[in-house]
């Protein structure tokens, strides 16, 4: 079944029948009959238009695609169901895809969002120098958006977080007395969030004189806080209070005090994200 065949069927032209199929009645002001008669043919052949046809068609689909690291994390899910309520308001849908963190398998991701006719990207990067790979595909045509992880912003729109300041407030709130060393759990130290945070807790511990304690994973997950925060506790090594870089970390370390409930009141928690 065709378009041409479905306007035909309803008695009405090609062009008023894809206004109606794609949402757009009301824009072109066409008449509640005339929508019943041509949706009574669409659901009568159950019809589905071609996607793939109508993109290469129109140099759009209707899309957009969502890079973040990983779904389990509490903060990306929240965002990306945000992004996709939001997205869907406005005639479009969301793609999205996950690096792990993994430089290549982003770069594989986005090609393949790319190949998909996506009408921009958002995306939260783990690639060193993702602005140089992200700015030769805007130039392509492909917007781009930086969402947590900043891009250059003298070419890129970024919605991030201000990550110095909230570093050096959170590190400021889990002082108190008998505090002389604070230990930060984090991942991938060479990105520009995980740079940001690390400073704004190192000035405050500069400031106050106290010991900086640092563990850094490969990823932003459960597995390599435990794998770091054990090290510590079989090093005999537990700080008195603790910063981890992301909520997923926080877990980690939570799935170790819960072998070792002896320690859970003797160490301050603070964690980014929810």
């Amino acid at each position: 079944m065709t378009l041409d065949e479905i306007a035909k069927l309803a008695g009405v032209s090609k062009t008023t029948a894809s206004y109606v199929i794609n949402g757009k009645a009301k824009t072109y002001r066409i008449s509640e009959k005339t929508q019943q008669k041509v949706m009574a043919v669409v659901e009568q052949h159950n019809y589905r238009p071609d996607v793939a046809a109508s993109s290469l068609r129109v140099g759009s689909s209707r899309s957009f695609g969502l890079v973040i690291p990983d779904l389990e994390n509490t903060s990306y899910a929240k965002l990306a169901k945000l992004l996709e309520q939001n997205s869907r308001k406005a005639g479009y849908q969301i793609l999205i895809a996950c690096s792990d963190d993994d430089p290549q398998t982003e770069k594989s991701v986005v090609d393949a969002l790319v190949s998909r006719k996506v009408d921009a990207l958002f995306v939260a990067s783990c690639i060193t120098d993702a602005s140089e790979f992200y700015l030769t595909l805007q130039s392509k045509g492909t917007p781009v958006v930086a969402i947590d992880r900043p891009l250059d912003d003298e070419h890129f729109c970024c919605v991030i977080s201000e990550d110095f300041g909230a570093a050096h407030e959170l590190a400021m709130s889990i002082l108190s007395d008998g505090v002389t060393k604070i230990g930060v759990i984090g991942a991938l130290p060479e990105l520009n969030i995980s740079r940001e945070r690390e400073l704004g807790i190192r000035s405050v511990t500069k400031e106050q004189g106290i010991e900086l304690q640092l563990g850094y994973g490969e990823h932003f997950n459960r597995e390599q806080a435990q794998v770091i925060f054990q090290q510590w506790v079989n090093e005999g090594n537990v700080p008195q209070a603790l910063i981890t870089t992301s909520y997923t970390l926080l877990e980690g370390v939570l799935d170790v005090l819960l072998v070792h409930p002896e320690l859970i009141g003797q160490i301050k928690l603070a964690t980014f994200g929810d």
